[in-house]
């Protein structure tokens, strides 16, 4: 049997944020035991509201070729280098799955900048991608990573999935489970959560992972009081699953997990989409 090869694929647009992209992936092939293909792409834009890229293509392929060989020398590791032409929105999500990455690893500028993503954009682009986008705004702050991973889980049936995704990552990163649930605002909705959390017990139970459930205080928001968790536990990860059917209102004035994917705090997220996981 072929050894198994985990592909992490990284928007590259040669500034800071996406460098602190390829830190992260560094850290997270450090802990697995199979090979790891790390991979950047430089996406020159060719259609959508910002349709002009910084770099031309030949520009952009020197530039690549000498990152290329400046993070061999710096990381000691090889790296391979990819250039399309397209909507940026489309082509980062479209390369991933055609390519069979993994992960792709997205830096984004916190809550200013466009390509530069955060915020809504951020949000555009992931949605609707098969692949999971981890999300960071800095350079890993040690090189443990995922030792503590928060997932909120509400009511939908979405959150079955997002808790595989959770047991997925816990497992090949040995980590902890936190997962905080709302104030439910009526019993029907309550009883939604529990039967969440009950699928939840019994599957993390059945890999023998460790894990805790956190109760939201009231009078905050939900993802307000998610992010506050994180902080108070240093977690290291937040799994986030988009708003299904995701639509322009919430690009404009923004999905609920909007707030999380750019929280101030800084904090890693995993964005994942429903309808791409089965266990």
């Amino acid at each position: 049997m072929a050894e198994k090869v985990h592909k992490y694929l990284i928007p590259w647009d040669f500034t800071i944020v996406a460098e602190n992209a390829l830190k992260h992936a560094v850290n997270l092939s450090k802990l697995i035991t199979d090979p790891v293909s790390i991979e950047l792409l430089y996406v020159i834009q060719t259609g959508g509201l910002f349709n002009k890229s910084k770099y031309s293509k030949t520009e952009a392929s020197e530039m690549l070729h000498d990152d290329k060989k400046r993070i061999s020398e710096e990381y000691g590791i090889e790296v391979k280098t990819h250039i399309l032409e397209g909507n940026l929105f489309n082509t980062i999500s479209e390369f991933a799955s055609e390519s069979e990455a993994e992960l792709v690893i997205m830096g984004t500028h916190g809550i200013k900048g466009v390509q530069k993503l955060t915020g809504s954009w951020a949000l555009k682009v992931i949605a609707g991608s098969e692949v999971p986008f981890l999300v960071v705004q800095e350079e890993p702050k040690k090189d443990k990573v995922f030792s503590h991973i928060v997932m909120p889980v509400e009511f939908r049936d979405e959150d079955k999935e997002k808790i595989n995704w959770g047991i997925r990552y816990a497992k090949l990163f040995n980590s902890k489970l936190h997962i905080i649930i709302p104030n439910a605002f009526d019993s029907g909705v309550q009883q939604k959560i529990n039967n969440n959390l009950a699928f939840a017990k019994r599957n993390i139970e059945a890999h023998g992972l460790e894990w805790e459930i956190h109760n939201s205080s009231k009078g905050k928001s939900f993802q307000e009081e998610v992010v506050n968790l994180a902080v108070d536990i240093e977690a290291d990860l937040i799994i986030v699953m988009t708003t299904p059917n995701i639509d322009l209102t919430d690009f404009v004035f923004g999905a609920q997990e909007q707030y999380i994917i750019a929280n101030k705090a800084r904090i890693p997220v995993l964005c994942v989409n429903p309808g791409t996981l089965g266990i």
